[in-house]
């Protein structure tokens, strides 16, 4: 029995890719597999889209923790977006979380995607899909998201008793 799947080729092609991003972040396959449960064949297989005897083969979600507990949340960062959402870490207690840093980083972000719209609305007053891509304005909107979601973090923080400085 065939079910269908809520994500397309595309979409698992895509997962691939960021895999191999994920892996080169933790400085390749041999030492990516040197801190995870599974060898360096494994993780080719993981982020192999070209041979279709490994394209329903996906990391399980242990193997991408020990690899974005080493590398960094490049696997994660992309799947977030994929899914119409944003991964966005949180500051850590004393590292950038002053209210004046935070809100100018909001400002400032949210100020740029605000101003790229702008010059894409300026000759026609019409966004386009070339203009969007032109203007980078996705990227630039998830910066600004990603900006407003550290500085709402900095304030549940403080209204849980922290001290915000």
């Amino acid at each position: 029995m065939t079910t269908s799947r809520a994500t397309s080729d595309h979409q698992r092609a895509a997962l691939k890719g960021l895999v191999r991003r994920q892996v080169k972040a933790c400085h390749g396959q041999e030492s990516a597999a040197s801190i995870t449960r599974v060898g360096a064949k494994t993780l080719s297989d993981y982020g192999n889209a070209h041979t279709a005897k490994y394209a329903d083969i996906h990391m399980p979600l242990d193997v991408l923790m020990d690899l974005t507990l080493d590398g960094g949340p490049v696997a994660l960062i992309g799947l977030c977006r994929m899914a119409g959402g944003a991964f966005v870490p949180l500051p850590q207690p004393g590292e950038g979380s002053a209210w004046a840093v935070e809100v100018g980083e909001a400002v400032r972000k949210g100020g740029d995607a605000a101003a790229r719209i702008c010059d894409a609305l300026a000759d026609d007053g019409k966004v386009d899909a070339d203009e969007i891509v032109a203007h980078a304005i996705i990227e630039r909107l998830s910066d600004a998201i990603d900006a407003l979601v550290r500085l709402r973090s900095h304030a549940e923080e403080v209204a849980r008793g922290g001290d915000g400085t």
